[in-house]
């Protein structure tokens, strides 16, 4: 056998693993099993938390570590260790969760914890609807937060409707461009969007590049696949670049390659058409 041009493959999760319905489709996880066969180690990126990132992982059989929350962290599957996070500096968060206050936003910040603790970490003072039905589907999983300090932020949002969240996004860019990456982004699942900060070196390709160095895989040895705007760095920085034909424009424009949407097998299209071909 030809061993493949690309080395690992990198995937994003809700988007393009996931069918709208939230399915993984078994065709799919048959070409990431063939692509994996043929010598390409598949690894999931994904804006998820580790907790519900594990099950997509266990579905496909993927035994590696896992990029989460936007890639702000990077978790091992096998133990729960951390590999890598992207902690805010303390002068960066204290900021941040003054803007937060000073807007009115309710806070979500996500935890390093084992998974069978809560998650994420929540301000009920300026608490929304939009909070509310976040919690209540992820019941169990969240905490109420008496001090912001106690534990690392690496990853911190705010959750509302579309137009509130870009104006957020706006204000946080305003005063840490420098120091953070904002993104404003929208789960099937959920009744508003969420305004996610994590730092500015942050994100995907970073998360990526850790693992793939430790994999001996340099970066143009990398096909990753995405559908959002978290998913850019890592689509722009790739050896090959996919976006799914359903992504953003911002998405589609910077991709080396277009491939079916997630309805209809965008990832398996990719790994027969494209990876192994």
């Amino acid at each position: 056998m030809i061993a493949p041009r690309y080395r690992m493959l990198a995937l994003d999760v809700d988007g393009t693993l996931l069918d709208r319905s939230g399915n993984l489709l078994p065709s799919t996880t048959a070409a990431v099993a063939r692509a994996a066969e043929a010598g390409i180690r598949p690894i999931l990126c994904t804006g998820r938390r580790y907790r519900r990132a594990m099950p997509v992982a266990e579905q496909l059989g993927i035994n590696a570590p896992i990029v989460c929350n936007s890639g702000a962290i990077v978790k091992n599957p096998a133990d729960h260790s951390t590999l890598w996070r992207a902690d805010l500096d303390p002068t960066t968060a204290a900021t941040l969760i003054d803007l937060f206050e000073a807007h009115r936003q309710p806070i979500v910040s996500y935890t390093d914890r084992d998974p069978s603790r809560a998650d994420f970490l929540i301000c009920p003072r300026h608490a929304n609807p939009y909070l509310a039905d976040y919690v209540d589907q992820n019941s169990g999983h969240s905490e109420y937060a008496a001090d912001w300090t106690a534990e690392p932020l690496f990853h911190v949002c705010a959750v509302g409707p579309l137009a509130l969240m870009r104006g957020f996004e706006s204000v946080v860019l305003a005063s840490l461009s420098d120091r953070v990456r904002v993104f404003v982004q929208r789960g099937a699942r959920y009744l508003g969007v969420m305004c996610e900060v994590i730092r500015r070196d942050a994100g995907k390709w970073a998360a990526v590049l850790h693992v793939a160095e430790q994999w001996g895989i340099a970066p143009d040895e990398i096909c990753a696949v995405g559908d959002d705007v978290n998913d850019l760095t890592m689509i722009e920085g790739a050896g090959l670049g996919v976006a799914m034909g359903h992504a953003p424009p911002e998405v589609l424009a910077v991709a080396d390659h277009i491939t079916g949407d997630h309805d209809h097998d965008g990832v398996a299209m990719l790994v027969e058409r494209v990876l192994l071909k």
